[in-house]
C-alpha cells in the first residue's frame, strides 16, 4: 500500500520528482526548519497504528510495535529520566543490541535535549570504561549481554552514577544506583524540548589510528542529512506502490544500523525489522528477508560474501534494492545480488563524521561495479589535494566534503585540535583517498590512515596495541590489517615478546583472548606473529607500513 508522505512538508524533497541526477543536483534545496528535534520527528505520524518495528527475539519470538505504542513508551521513559534529573546536554549511554529498548533510549534522550551515546555489546570493560569517562555519561542502560562488562567498567571509572538493566537486574556497585528498565516509567505525554537542528543529539565513538577512540558529536539534523542518500540507494520514492520494510543486521550501536536504516525508516513512517543475535547468521538473514517481506535490506560486503556461501531457495521477489557499503565491494558481489535477488546492488559511501554523501541510484544512472557512486544531492564531495585544490579526473587525492552540511559532525568530543585538523579550509578531510572519473563517479583508492575495516567494523590499531601491551608476555606490539577472503581484512598483531617469553601457540592464544575480553570480539587479532624487533622511526614510532610491506613480500 506504500507510504502516505506529504512531501511538501518534508525537510528533504522527493528525489523521484527529477528525471535526471544532474537536474536533482542543480535544483536540490534543504528545507530544514529553525527548530527540529529528532526524537519528536521519528515517532510522530498521522497513521500511528502502523507497524513501526517488528522485533525478533533470539528464540524465534515476534513482537510488533506500532508508532503509537513506541511514542507512549518513549514519552514515559523521557518523563522518568527527567524525574531522575537528566537535562539538556547530559549524556545517556546505551549498551544494547537490536532490541526495542535501544531506540527508545535514543528517542527519550533526544526529546529531553540530552545526548545519546550508543555503545556496542561487544565492548569489553576497558573499551567501556574509556567511553563512559570520556563522555561523562552519568546514566548507562545495559542489556544482559553487556551487564558484566558494564559492571567492571563502572567500578573502575568515576563518571557513572546509575546503571539501568535492560531485561536484567542492574549490577551492585558501591555508590552507583541501579534500576530496571521496566521500572522507569512516567506519564505517556511528553512535549519535546525545542532544539535547533545543530544542537547536540548523539555522541558516537569511532576508531582512529593514533591515540584513543574519538567521540563524534552530531546534531539533531544529522538524521535529516542521511535522507537524500537513503532515497537514492533504496530508490523507495520511485516505488510508491511498495509497502517498505527496512532491515540490516548491522548493530544499532553503529551509524550503519541506527542512522542508515532504523531512524530513516521511522522518519518516513515505514516498518523496520530488528533481530537480536549473537553473531551474523547468513541463512537466518535470508529467512528474515523472506518471512518479513523486507524490501530494502542493507548488507555489508562481508555479510553478502557469507550469504553467497549458503545454498538457498528463499522467495525474495519483494526485494526492491540491496544497499551496501563500509568496505570495498568486489564485482562478484554485484553478480551475486543480481543472480540471487534480481535487483541492483547500490553501493554508498560515508563515515561517522559525514555519512552517506556518495551513492549509486539505478533510477538515474547505471552503477559502475567498484565505484561508490556519485555525490548525493545536497552534499558537495570532491577529490582535493593537500591545499584544498580540486584534482583532475582520474587523479588520486583526498575525498573531501564541503562544510557546512547537515550530516557533518560538530566536533570531536574533548578534542578541539583534532576537530580543527580535520578541515582544509571549507573541506572536511575524510582521510580516505579516492579519484573521480570523467562521469563524476567516485572510486575508493586507499585509506589515508591505518584504520582496519574487518567485516564492516572499523578497528583502530592504537586501541588494540594499548591492550596488547598490557599482557605480561608482550614488550611491544603493532597491529595491521591483512587481506581476508571473507572479512575483507582481519586484524594481525606483530608481537615483540617480553624477555624470557617463548614463542608458542599457547602464548598467542592468551594474548588474543585478553584483547577479545577487554575490547571487543571483532577487535582481537586473529593472527599473531612474534618478531624480535618491530621496525620503528628514529623517534621510536612503529612503522606499520614496513609491516604491511612485509606481508606483501
Amino acid at each position: 500500500m506504500g507510504l502516505d508522505i506529504d512531501w511538501s512538508e518534508e525537510p528533504v524533497p522527493n528525489l523521484s520528482q527529477w528525471d535526471s541526477y544532474e537536474t536533482a543536483r542543480e535544483e536540490f534545496e534543504w528545507r530544514i526548519p529553525e527548530t527540529y528535534n529528532a526524537g519528536a520527528d521519528v515517532l510522530t505520524h498521522e497513521d500511528d497504528d502502523r507497524t513501526a518495528l517488528v522485533q525478533l527475539g533470539p528464540s524465534g519470538e515476534v513482537e510488533r510495535w506500532t508508532y503509537a505504542a513506541l511514542e507512549r513508551r518513549a514519552n514515559s521513559l523521557a518523563n522518568a529520566l527527567r524525574a531522575r534529573g537528566v537535562e539538556r546536554g547530559d549524556r545517556v549511554a546505551v549498551v544494547s543490541p537490536q532490541r526495542v529498548e535501544t531506540p527508545l533510549v535514543h528517542v527519550a534522550a533526544y526529546k529531553l535535549g540530552a545526548v545519546a551515546v550508543p555503545l556496542s555489546v561487544l565492548y569489553g570493560p576497558d573499551a567501556l570504561e574509556f567511553r563512559f569517562d570520556d563522555s561523562g555519561a552519568e546514566i548507562v542502560f545495559a542489556a544482559e549481554d553487556a551487564i558484566d562488562a558494564v559492571e567492571t567498567a563502572v567500578e573502575r571509572g568515576d563518571a557513572v552514577d546509575c546503571v539501568v538493566g535492560i531485561d536484567t537486574a542492574p549490577p551492585t556497585v558501591d555508590g552507583v544506583e541501579g534500576e530496571r528498565f521496566e521500572d522507569l516509567t512516567g506519564s505517556s505525554q511528553f512535549e519535546a524540548v525545542d532544539t535547533a537542528p545543530s544542537d547536540p543529539a548523539v555522541l558516537i565513538y569511532t576508531s582512529g589510528t593514533t591515540g584513543r577512540p574519538k567521540g563524534v558529536l552530531q546534531g539533531h539534523e544529522y538524521l535529516l542529512g542521511h535522507l537524500p542518500c537513503v532515497q537514492m540507494a533504496t530508490t523507495f520514492p520511485w516505488h510508491e506502490d511498495v509497502d517498505p520494510v527496512f532491515y540490516t543486521p548491522a548493530d544499532w550501536a553503529w551509524v550503519g544500523g541506527l542512522y542508515d536504516v532504523l531512524l530513516p525508516a521511522w522518519h518516513y513512517g515505514a516498518t523496520a525489522v530488528g533481530y537480536e543475535f549473537a553473531e551474523f547468521e547468513p541463512e537466518t538473514t535470508f529467512q528474515i528477508i523472506e518471512n518479513h517481506d523486507v524490501t530494502y535490506p542493507l548488507l555489508t560486503p562481508t555479510m553478502l560474501k557469507m550469504m553467497a556461501q549458503v545454498d538457498h531457495s528463499f522467495d525474495l521477489d519483494q526485494v526492491v534494492s540491496v544497499v551496501t557499503g563500509g568496505e570495498p565491494v568486489p564485482q562478484e558481489l554485484h553478480r551475486f545480488v543480481d543472480d540471487t535477488f534480481d535487483v541492483t546492488l547500490h553501493e554508498l559511501y560515508g563515515q561517522t563524521e559525514a555519512n552517506l554523501v556518495v551513492s549509486n541510484c539505478a533510477e538515474w544512472f547505471d552503477p559502475k561495479p567498484g565505484s561508490m557512486g556519485r555525490p548525493v544531492p545536497g552534499h558537495n564531495v570532491e577529490i582535493i589535494d593537500e591545499d584544498g585544490n580540486q584534482m583532475p579526473d582520474d587523479e588520486p587525492g583526498t575525498i573531501a566534503v564541503r562544510s557546512p552540511d547537515p550530516v557533518m559532525f560538530r566536533e570531536y568530543w574533548n578534542e578541539p585540535d583534532k576537530t580543527d585538523a580535520s578541515f582544509i579550509g571549507e573541506w572536511m578531510d575524510t582521510d580516505d583517498l579516492g579519484a573521480r572519473d570523467a562521469d563524476g563517479y567516485i572510486w575508493f583508492k586507499a585509506r589515508a590512515d591505518d584504520v582496519i575495516i574487518t567485516a564492516g567494523y572499523r578497528v583502530g590499531p592504537a586501541e588494540v596495541e594499548d591492550t596488547l601491551i598490557e599482557h605480561d608476555a608482550v614488550a611491544n606490539a603493532a597491529v595491521i590489517g591483512v587481506d581476508d577472503e571473507t572479512r575483507g581484512q582481519r586484524v594481525k598483531a606483530y608481537i615483540e615478546p617480553a624477555p624470557g617469553v617463548e614463542h608458542s601457540d599457547a602464548v598467542a592464544d592468551s594474548i588474543a583472548t585478553q584483547v577479545r575480553d577487554d575490547l571487543a570480539k571483532y577487535q582481537y587479532p586473529r593472527e599473531i606473529e612474534f618478531i624480535d624487533e618491530l621496525p620503528t622511526t628514529t623517534t621510536g614510532k612503529v612503522q606499520r607500513h614496513r609491516l604491511e610491506q612485509r606481508e606483501d613480500e
